[in-house]
């Protein structure tokens, strides 16, 4: 089942310009780099990572917590 709600993700689907989360994983469900979002709790800083990134690191917080759109939304 796929989680269009999570509030990483509605974040993330906002940041790239998507009014829908739907249309912006339908954008991006098969590109080699996608959209991904820090998971922790006080950072939201976006980057383009590997479709099934779930530990990436990131450049404002320091911290290996960024996911991609897909993996947060249950794609990969």
């Amino acid at each position: 089942m796929f989680n269009l709600s999570h509030p990483k993700l509605v974040t993330l689907a906002e940041t790239e310009g998507y009014t829908d989360v739907a249309d912006f994983l339908e954008d991006y469900a098969l590109d080699s780099i996608v959209p991904a979002i820090c998971m922790a709790p006080d950072c939201d800083h976006t980057a383009d990572l590997e479709p099934d990134q779930r530990a990436g690191f990131c450049e404002a917080c320091g911290r290996a917590s960024m996911k991609s759109g897909l993996v947060i939304a249950g794609m990969i």
